[in-house]
């Protein structure tokens, strides 16, 4: 027997990690196939089938991977349609009833917007204390051009360039407009609805608006009208009729006779049809001495609640709760209405440009009011605050004025207003030295189209496709999928838990041996283990030969006995 002695540099048996690893791998393996034996995705069990040839697993793998590549590919593109957003818009009703929406609110300005005849009572009333001409000259020149202001009109005020408008700069000239403009009883008469007689002045209120201070009936906007509303719970009142004297009927007073001599524009009306909560429309201009039908046809238009999902500006609209979308705005205390949108775009505008804005044509909010120095700012931007332009129009449509963009969608229910103004001269013997407009408004038909737009492809149809997908690619369905969970969350970490605790267990009741190790000896020490290890040796072929010839004496004598 030979000695040899092993340097540092030798080769070492397997590292005890290794032979974790080896053992880990192998403990997978076993969980895989008992996984494989009792799921219900297909061709998993005979992927992991302990009776699969090599060749027959290859085969099965193949298919597999080929299965779930495919459905991993249609989800995208199911995904990618559903992402896309497209929308589809259908009738949902072709005959909703009229009395299910209130009646338009219906807004009513004369063109000439003062009563010229209540100005002594003005300079009484605002200029107490002033005698100078100049100064009066001034107030009665200013209060002249506010006559025919409204929004995107403010070239009136151009008159008082070079005037010393500073000096009434302490004179709220809104008030002095308020006080001089049209009451209810001067303006109109003859109010009937639903062939009702009513009083005028109980059923429309004085309103502020883009084209100032007007008379407007079924309104909440204003206090009166919700007082009115707190009165009568019909309020704002609805019909379910028809045609002719079916709804408003209203004589509107002209009384040119008491207009501002200083302005000669022909003498009319100007009448807003919007639905409630709206803060403005563009009215339709209604010439003097006529008999004027309004029809009304509503339309409705709506999103519904499965569009929540898709943003704002891509479904091209917003709902009126929706107040962290970044396309909701609107005037402070008002619901989300494209036209309450625009408003308050116009409002910021003016703001931006002149550094105020003209409270009488805005509600009550957080911009300073114009004052009289301010008026002459207005005019000036009158041509930019004019035009308004869409966002992206500018590749489509020849601008040749600069003016206003806002960006505003429609709100998610929409209620339209399709309107048809037909206004027929009076002879001169039926009006005769008075001037007046026999004003009648009401609905065309007793029903109305509903329009609904919806979601062509919806998260409830991703999730159909989704499940069909799987069943067609790899035969699985939503228990599968909690299958294979359970497998991935329950039964492999109970198993590696279960692992470590018989680990633990094994190393506290192993008791540890000693090993000979060539490594760590010196020379003299490896002899003198060399010496141990023969005479160990010695002595255990001195007992294997013992052994033998005990068991051959005993063959002997058994050999001898027969």
């Amino acid at each position: 027997m030979t000695l040899v002695y092993f340097s540092s540099a030798s080769q070492a048996p397997p590292s005890l990690p290794r032979r974790y690893a080896h053992k880990l791998v192998q403990s997978a393996w076993q969980l895989a196939l008992r996984f494989g034996r009792r799921t219900t995705i297909h061709g998993l069990d005979r992927l992991l089938s302990a009776k699969a040839s090599r060749w027959e697993r290859f085969i099965w793998l193949c298919t597999f991977v080929s299965a779930f590549l495919g459905a991993v590919y249609v989800c995208l593109i199911l995904s990618a349609r559903y992402n896309d957003g497209h929308f589809q818009t259908v009738v949902d009703s072709t005959r909703y009833p009229v009395y299910r929406i209130p009646f338009p609110v219906i807004t009513i300005c004369n063109r000439n917007r003062l009563n010229w005849q209540r100005l002594a009572q003005a300079k009484s009333r605002f200029m107490a204390n002033v005698s100078d001409t100049a100064l009066l000259s001034l107030f009665e020149r200013i209060l002249g051009s506010y006559d025919d202001a409204y929004f995107g009109h403010f070239q009136s005020f151009e008159k008082l360039r070079g005037q010393p408008t500073e000096l009434l700069s302490h004179i709220n000239f809104s008030q002095v407009v308020d006080f001089m403009t049209w009451r209810c009883d001067e303006m109109l008469s003859d109010c009937m609805w639903r062939h009702f007689t009513y009083n005028c002045c109980d059923i429309f209120s004085k309103r502020r608006s883009k084209n100032g201070l007007c008379l407007a009936f079924n309104t909440v906007e204003t206090e009166e009208g919700r007082r009115m509303q707190l009165l009568d719970p019909m309020w704002p009142w609805r019909t379910g009729s028809a045609g002719p004297m079916s709804g408003l009927s209203v004589r509107v007073l002209i009384q040119a006779s008491k207009h501002w001599p200083g302005r000669h524009n022909e003498k009319g009306i100007d009448v807003m049809v919007t639905e409630p909560f709206v803060w403005h429309n563009n009215p339709y201009y209604i010439p003097a001495n006529t008999e004027t039908a309004l029809e009304i046809e509503p339309i409705i238009y709506f999103y519904d609640n499965d569009t929540r999902g898709v943003r704002s500006d891509q479904r091209q609209c917003v709902f009126d709760d929706e107040h962290n979308s970044d396309d909701f705005k609107s005037l402070q205390g008002y619901v989300y209405m494209i036209e309450n949108c625009q408003s308050e775009c116009h409002q910021e505008y003016l703001v931006r440009y002149c550094n105020c804005t003209m409270d009488l044509l805005f509600p009550p909010g957080q911009y300073r009011s114009c004052r009289s120095q301010d008026l002459l700012c207005l005019a000036e931007h009158n041509d930019l605050l004019s035009y308004s332009h869409q966002p992206g129009e500018k590749g489509f449509v020849r601008n040749n004025f600069e003016g206003m963009v806002c960006k505003c969608f429609r709100n998610c229910y929409s209620l339209n207003y399709i309107n048809d103004v037909r206004p027929a001269f009076l002879p001169p013997d039926v009006y005769g030295n008075s001037s007046y407009v026999d004003l009648d408004v009401h609905f065309r038909f007793e029903t109305i189209m509903v329009y609904r737009t919806s979601l062509v492809f919806g998260w409830v149809d991703l999730m159909v496709s989704f499940g069909g997908i799987a069943g067609l690619f790899l035969g699985c369905s939503l228990i599968s999928g909690m299958e294979l969970a359970y497998f991935l969350c329950i039964e492999v970490p109970a198993c590696g838990i279960d692992g470590l605790r018989r680990r633990w267990q094994n190393m506290a009741t192993t008791t540890p041996t000693q090993t000979l190790s060539f490594r760590q000896n010196t020379p003299s020490q490896l002899m003198e283990n060399y010496v141990m290890q023969q005479k160990a040796e010695q002595a255990r072929r001195q007992k294997a030969n013992f052994q033998n010839w005990q068991r051959l004496t005993f063959a002997h004598k058994h050999v001898i006995s027969k």
